[in-house]
């Protein structure tokens, strides 16, 4: 099998050294080229050196363009003005891209929609086999139980993390507002502070932990007189979210035009 060559932008990042170091562990993919901003301390560094895999003679370059030369697909970490720069090359060169950053409001994902008629785009708030499988849980427990349970959500992720609630804790809660017929915008309450009055029924409650080092922690819990049932998920190590883009990334080459989730992924032999 001849290998998927990925471009990663934002290569210096948490997500970003994963990604090069899976690639250089994986037997189905090569890097295309890698970048950082020119200003940032490991401009220049030879990628494998950064990752700790030793000198591959292929460097951290500033130039987005380097992203789409030699390269079948972009796994895009970054965060949502980059992302949407590198979609919309991607749309110009006919390329696939894997996209996991959080953080995109509501016109930028309909603009995904827009250029996803032409490349294939998989989007995902998280990569992990295991939180996509959560998600469905969560929609199932959600129809099962009926309206009359209370639905919350708590995450915790690590002290630099810059948006709130996340991605994937957006994403679960979607999940249960539409297993009840819902929009998250009309049921979803984020923020409690002081003399605030008793819970809404059928709203969808969120809540944020930030510190140390926290891979990223979900735990949803409905609630109801006399018992409560949680679904969790803990992640130890972002290498699994790598892991899953890198999945996706394989089968994106092969893709239809069409805007996926990992979820559509793993249902069609990704």
């Amino acid at each position: 099998m001849e290998k998927v060559s990925v471009s990663i932008p934002g290569g210096n990042g948490r997500m970003g050294r994963t990604l090069l170091r899976l690639i250089l562990e994986s037997e189905n993919h090569s890097i295309g080229n890698a970048t950082c901003l020119p200003e940032e301390d490991e401009f220049g560094l030879d990628i494998g050196n950064l990752v700790g895999k030793g000198k591959i003679s292929k460097e951290l370059r500033s130039d987005p363009t380097c992203l789409f030369e030699n390269s079948d697909v972009l796994i895009d970490f970054t965060v949502p003005e980059a992302t949407m720069f590198h979609a919309k090359k991607c749309y110009e060169k006919n390329m696939p891209i894997v996209i996991g950053t959080t953080g995109l409001d509501n016109k930028q994902e309909e603009e995904l929609l827009k250029l996803s008629k032409k490349i294939p785009i998989v989007y995902s708030a998280n990569f992990s086999i295991g939180v996509t499988l959560l998600s469905s849980l969560v929609a199932e427990a959600t129809k099962s139980l009926g309206k009359e349970w209370d639905i919350e959500i708590l995450e915790m992720h690590h002290k630099h993390k810059i948006d709130a609630p996340s991605g994937t804790a957006l994403m679960l809660g979607k999940s249960a507002a539409e297993a009840r017929g819902q929009d998250l915008s009309s049921v979803k309450a984020v923020s409690r502070d002081g003399i605030v009055g008793k819970r809404s029924s059928g709203e969808i409650g969120f809540a944020v932990l930030r510190g140390g080092d926290v891979v990223g922690e979900h735990t949803v819990s409905f609630s109801n007189t006399a018992e409560r049932l949680e679904l969790a998920h803990r992640a130890t190590d972002r290498s699994i979210f790598g892991a899953g883009a890198l999945r996706a990334s394989l089968w994106a080459v092969k893709a239809k035009p069409g805007l996926y989730t990992l979820l559509d992924v793993l249902k069609n032999g990704g």
